[in-house]
């Protein structure tokens, strides 16, 4: 309304004849002032039916009033209801009012709180509302207890903030695979989540994708659990959780679109992870073909010298997830030429395809100036915990070292940044473990800590960091 008034004010100084047509243009097409600041102030609540917080109602309709035009962006996905309502609220946004109709009926002394998250801007610069929310009570007062706490994927640290935090009765063991939860709230970017208005009672704490069930139907899912029911107080310390699959999705068993699939072919092609001619001196060697292979044991893959004599400790396998590649492996030494040979049968698909002839791969293991070398100081780790230091790229680890009283000496690191993980590895095997919620007893996953302090390796290079893990 302010913004209107001035735009009328500056033409009825020079222009009054053209004063009304400007007068209605101005409101009716919601045009900002001309000059002065940026609006950066976000809308707030300046009136509301019934009035915010009110007591001893039973509303079928609120009427939410802001102190300048609004718009709203995916309301009906960020409104989150506390206690949640079978039947979804219908929300209007229009000017400056918000108007939300609820049709269930709801229940006796009862704190109810609308959340609309980040859906509720201004019009002319869009400045969010953030997490507006509007409260009231069926009963003679408002619950005030809070819960608190912050979530974090187990295996590497990171946040997901499509998950949600939701809360179950604790007298219903299994409510979390066959009800909807009565209570539920968003993760921030931040990973930390919040309830508030609750009511004094214990409850399950967990964490789900914010699916349509909201409930734990699927091991595949991200899930986490809090270990202990969760007494709700008025303040309540920041409680910790960490998201883990019970069990990986299966990956879909490749098919070939080739309409001659069932047709002996000319010849197996396979693709290998050279890099050009160069084998690196830290990975095996792999052929991974178009179709799922297997061996044949009379005639085997050799791997030679440059005169064609065969080499002893080299092994072969076939990856069990991905059957058309083929893992060798050899502790290769720097600056040495090789002969692969594939005699023609050593490798057949279902069909007995084979390679159309024998074929010979050579190349060279790289230098050792091809890498760099580093050496990890670190200070404040906890031995009773096992930890592990995990190098990652590309959401992979690609290296781990136990960390003990000496320091870290790695001799050969391909050039290029990792960041870098603290593993506590509870059952000391060197890799991350999930945890499960069907099992008994049930076990948290270990967990994983993303440390701030990335690490960067060039080539024919000594490296040196000193790492201070905070506990």
């Amino acid at each position: 309304m302010k913004k209107c008034a001035f735009l009328i004010k500056i033409v009825v100084i020079g222009f009054f004849a053209f004063s009304s047509a400007v007068q209605i243009t101005g409101c009716a097409n919601i045009i900002p002032p001309l000059g002065g600041p940026k609006d950066s102030l976000p809308p707030y609540l300046v009136a509301a039916k019934p009035h915010d917080s009110s007591l001893n109602i039973q509303p079928k309709e609120l009427l939410i009033t802001f102190n300048e035009f609004i718009v709203s962006s995916s309301i009906q996905e960020n409104l989150v209801v506390s206690p949640s309502l079978k039947n979804i609220p219908l929300v209007d946004a229009r000017l400056n009012m918000l108007k939300v109709r609820i049709i269930d009926t709801l229940q006796p002394n009862t704190t109810y709180s609308f959340e609309f998250g980040n859906a509720i801007k201004d019009v002319n610069e869009g400045n969010v509302a953030k997490n507006f929310t509007y409260v009231f009570s069926t009963g003679a007062h408002l619950d005030t207890g809070m819960i608190k706490g912050t979530v974090a994927i187990a295996e590497t640290g990171k946040v997901d903030s499509t998950l949600i935090v939701i809360l179950q009765p604790v007298k219903k063991d299994s409510a979390i695979f066959k009800e909807k939860p009565l209570y539920y709230t968003r993760i921030n970017g931040n990973g930390k989540f919040a309830f508030h208005f609750l009511p004094s009672a214990t409850y399950n704490l967990f964490v789900l994708p914010n699916d349509y069930t909201k409930k734990y139907d699927d091991s595949t899912k991200l899930f986490a659990f809090f270990n202990e029911p969760i007494v709700v107080q008025p303040h309540s310390d920041s409680i910790h959780l960490f998201v883990f699959q019970g069990a990986k999705k299966l990956e879909k068993k490749r098919t070939s679109n080739n309409k001659n699939v069932n047709k002996v072919v000319a010849g197996l092609k396979y693709s290998k992870n050279l890099d050009g001619s160069e084998q690196d001196l830290l990975k095996t060697l792999n052929l991974t073909f178009e179709t799922p292979i297997h061996f044949n044991d009379s005639f085997p893959i050799v791997l030679c010298d440059t005169f064609n004599n065969k080499l002893v400790g080299f092994t072969t396998r076939i990856d069990s997830v991905h059957p058309e590649t083929i893992f060798i492996d050899y502790p290769w030494k720097p600056q040495t030429k090789f002969h692969l040979i594939l005699p023609k049968t050593s490798i057949k698909d279902s069909l007995n395809n084979t390679l159309s002839k024998t074929d010979t791969l050579k190349f060279v293991t790289k230098s050792e100036a091809a890498y760099g070398a580093c050496i990890i100081r670190i200070n404040g780790y906890d031995e009773k915990l096992n930890q592990v230091l995990q190098l990652v790229q590309e959401d992979k680890v690609k290296f781990s070292y136990p960390i003990t009283n000496r320091p870290i000496n790695i001799k050969l690191l391909p050039p290029g940044e990792y960041a870098l993980k603290l593993l506590n590895d509870v059952n000391n095997n060197g890799i991350w473990d999930t945890g499960s919620y069907y099992g008994k007893p049930k076990k948290q996953p270990e967990i994983v800590k993303l440390l701030s302090t990335p690490l960067n390796i060039k080539a024919n290079w000594e490296n040196e960091i000193i790492l201070i893990i905070n506990k």
